[in-house]
C-alpha cells in the first residue's frame, strides 16, 4: 500500500495505534448522507457508502515538542466512522463517536470538534486473539469486539492489494464539525500491515447510537486487523 502524502505542517500530535481491529459495512448512501459534516458527502466505493467500527489501543502519545505523555497518553479507543470526501476532493473520514476511558482526552478533543465520549473502555491482547470493549459512563451504548487471529507471519500487503481494503485504510484526513463549521485535519502513517482474523464476538450498540441501525446484526462486509501504525496529525 502507498505511503501517506507528507504532512503540510509540523505534527500537532503523534500516537501509536496498536492491535487495530476494523469492521466495515457497505451502507445505503442515503442513510449515510445526513451523518457527515457540511460540505462533505459519503465517499462511495462500488456504489455504496462505508461505515466502520474501529477499535485499538492508543499508546506512546506525544504533543510535539513536549516529551512522551506516558500513562497520560495511553487508552483504548472504539470509533464509529464514515468514509467521506469534501467539495475540494479531499478523502478522509468523519467520526460519529469515539469512546475512551481517558477523561482529559475527551475534554481536549471536544474543543476541536471531535465527538469523544467518556466511557469504561479497555483492551485485552493475547497471541491468538484481541478484544476491545466499552460501556459509556452516562449510560446507553456499549460495545465488545473480539477477533481470533490466525497464527501467521505479519506481512505488508502486496502492491495489488484489493481495492476495498485500500479504500478503507488509506484515509489521509479527518473531517470535523464544530458549531456548524467543517474542519480538516491531515494525518499520515506508514503503510499498513495486516493479519488474518475472524470476528468471534460482536455485541455492539455504538453503531445504532451513531445513526446506523441494524449494522451490528449482520456480518461485516470487510474485516481488517493490523498490529498497528504510528499516526501523526497536523492542521490541513
Amino acid at each position: 500500500m502507498p505511503a501517506a502524502p507528507p504532512l503540510p505542517h509540523r505534527p500537532v500530535t503523534q500516537h501509536d495505534w496498536r492491535d487495530v481491529v476494523g469492521l466495515h459495512w457497505a451502507v445505503d448512501p442515503a442513510l449515510a448522507a445526513p451523518l457527515v459534516p457540511r460540505a462533505t458527502r459519503p465517499d462511495l466505493h462500488d456504489g455504496a457508502a462505508w461505515a466502520s467500527l474501529v477499535a485499538y489501543r492508543f499508546v506512546d502519545s506525544t504533543v510535539p515538542p513536549l516529551p512522551r505523555l506516558g500513562r497520560l497518553g495511553t487508552m483504548t479507543e472504539i470509533v464509529v466512522q464514515l468514509a467521506t470526501v469534501d467539495d475540494e476532493g479531499r478523502r478522509g473520514i468523519a467520526y460519529r463517536s469515539i469512546d475512551t476511558q481517558h477523561a482529559p482526552a475527551v475534554v481536549a478533543a471536544r474543543l476541536i470538534g471531535l465527538p469523544y465520549v467518556w466511557a469504561r473502555a479497555g483492551s485485552r491482547v493475547r497471541d491468538d486473539d484481541v478484544a476491545h470493549r466499552t460501556q459509556r459512563r452516562a449510560g446507553g451504548a456499549g460495545s465488545v469486539v473480539r477477533v481470533a487471529l490466525v497464527p501467521e507471519t505479519v506481512t505488508p500487503p502486496t502492491a495489488d492489494a484489493d481495492e476495498t481494503t485500500r479504500f478503507l485504510s488509506d484515509r489521509w484526513g479527518v473531517h470535523t464539525a464544530r458549531r456548524g463549521v467543517t474542519g480538516w485535519w491531515r494525518r499520515a502513517h506508514e503503510p499498513w500491515t495486516f493479519r488474518t482474523g475472524t470476528v468471534t464476538r460482536l455485541d455492539d450498540g455504538l453503531l445504532a447510537a451513531a445513526g446506523l441501525p441494524d449494522l451490528a446484526e449482520r456480518e461485516p462486509d470487510r474485516v481488517t486487523v493490523s498490529p498497528g501504525v504510528v499516526v501523526r496529525y497536523s492542521r490541513g
